[in-house]
């Protein structure tokens, strides 16, 4: 198989906004997000150069910080429950724990080999053959990232995601190349998985930080959302359930296909659902989006990530 080390970018930091002036009813929350796009900061870069040893390039993170309200002030708010006409999600929050920093992890134990499922019928990885980018986390490369909010790691052959447990603080880290027309796949598992608690694939996220992403919570539904440079959140297809989910604490694959303004949508092989929206119509790059709606270090570990160009 084909396999290219991604080169990582993260975004400048993005000034904090303030909550309104109007008061916020028992309710409403304030989302705060998080971007962690790597980029070439001045100190060091991913980039192989004359000045650095090209089997050993390394990144320094800068994080953007945004404060996210209500979508009737300057600002959007994210919830979790019923999306409202425009199709932001609006929903009441769990109790917010206190976020806490997390240890690295230790290598979670490889479970006794099972039998090989059946092929499913239209599943796109039968029919593709070897990806054009495969990332199986066999080295730790650029990915390792730690914040407040967030936290990544990678060790025995897995990157591991951690939401902190600040309630609807969502954070993003995608990767090159740009990519437009493709089908786009992830294999994850997460072990303290609940409710609404959400992880996703993003494809073609801009430097204006709007992107698409396909988001699976721990309750077992999935959706399809756009994020947009307003800092809203926009469902394109609500979130729904899918007898495709095997248990959150099992490997999933998630996939997304891509063709111009064309998408469908696949669980473990099995098409799910399909879309069509044409508000991002650029190659972007592609990664993931994680969100705890309460569970303290919520975490998500993923076995690789690939696409094949369309």
């Amino acid at each position: 198989m084909k396999k290219n080390i991604p080169v990582l970018l993260i975004c400048l930091m993005l000034s904090a906004c303030n909550y309104p002036t109007v008061q916020l009813s028992s309710e409403e929350v304030v989302q705060t997000n998080v971007a962690l796009i790597l980029t070439n900061a001045p100190e060091t870069t991913l980039l192989p150069v004359a000045t650095l040893e090209p089997e050993t390039p390394e990144a320094t993170a800068e994080v953007a910080t945004e404060v996210v309200v209500e979508p009737t002030t300057e600002v959007a708010t994210e919830t979790v429950s019923e999306p409202s006409a425009t199709g932001t999600e609006v929903a009441t929050p769990e109790p917010q724990p206190t976020a806490t920093d997390t240890p690295e992890p230790t290598a979670t134990a490889t479970t006794a080999p099972t039998a090989t499922p059946e092929p499913v019928s239209g599943d796109p990885v039968a029919q593709l053959g070897e990806p054009d980018f495969l990332e199986d986390f066999s080295a730790a490369g650029g990915w390792s990232y730690e914040d407040d909010w967030f936290l990544i790691t990678v060790s025995g052959g897995q990157l591991h995601a951690f939401s902190k447990g600040t309630p609807y603080w969502s954070s993003w880290y995608t990767t090159y190349p740009e990519v437009k027309d493709a089908y786009f796949e992830t294999t994850i598992s997460r072990p303290n998985c609940n409710g609404q608690d959400r992880f996703g694939l993003v494809i073609r996220w801009d430097e204006s930080q709007q992107f698409y992403y396909m988001g699976v919570t721990c309750d077992g539904t999935w959706g399809f959302s756009l994020y947009t440079r307003n800092n809203q959140i926009i469902n394109i297809l609500d979130y729904q359930s899918s007898d495709a989910f095997k248990p959150a604490n099992e490997a999933n694959r998630i996939g997304i296909l891509a063709k111009g303004d064309q998408f469908e949508f696949f669980i473990n092989g099995t098409k799910v659902g399909s879309a069509t929206d044409d508000r991002l119509d650029d190659a972007g790059t592609f990664g993931f989006i994680s969100m705890s709606a309460g569970t303290v270090n919520f975490k998500t570990s993923v076995d690789k990530l690939e696409y094949w160009e369309q």
